[in-house]
């Protein structure tokens, strides 16, 4: 069975899946709608892998994700320092604090305190790209770790690997 996660934009091609999918012998594939994941450049684009400035790819050295971040990713700070201070930001449509909601702060108290310091005006622009950008390049150094160790283990799942040879005595149709 396959289960697919993907924006709604993708929809029409899963429901051409599933039109077909029976006549050909295969299960019909099940969707997982999510919201868009906002690009860096603005909560109205969306990330595409063909337009560098709109994501941070897994590729990203810590170097090229500050660069994106500072030069790209739209903030919902004010035109100068004293007017955000006075005025706050709004992070509702700041992409470090969206990026940093639906990624990267899993404690609920601390994406509330930081809101709370950005709307009004403690937290600066750059202080909330500095906290996504330490959280980004945390991850992706775990990352870069994580599939450098993956190296020994690839053989397992190839077609020739034990677990691959399991896999393929398997009778998944059966309860």
């Amino acid at each position: 069975r396959c289960l697919i996660p993907s924006a709604i934009d993708q929809d029409p091609y899963w429901r051409i899946q599933r039109d077909i999918a029976e006549s050909m012998g295969y299960y019909k594939a099940a969707a997982v709608h999510s919201k868009f994941l906002p690009a860096l450049t603005g909560l109205q684009d969306k990330m595409s892998s063909s337009k560098q400035e709109t994501t941070i790819s897994l590729s990203d050295d810590d170097r090229t994700v500050r660069n994106k971040v500072y030069r790209y990713a739209f903030s919902g700070g004010r035109a100068t320092k004293e007017e955000h201070r006075k005025k706050g930001g709004d992070p509702d449509v700041d992409v470090p604090f969206q990026w940093l909601y639906m990624f990267f702060e899993p404690d609920d108290k601390k994406i509330e305190q930081i809101r709370t310091e950005y709307k009004s005006g403690r937290m600066l622009t750059g202080d909330l790209k500095d906290i996504l950008i330490e959280k980004v390049t945390t991850f992706l150094n775990q990352h870069r770790q994580r599939r450098e160790n993956a190296h020994d283990l690839v053989h397992l799942y190839k077609k020739d690997g034990a677990l691959a040879r399991e896999m393929w005595t398997r009778d998944f149709t059966k309860s």
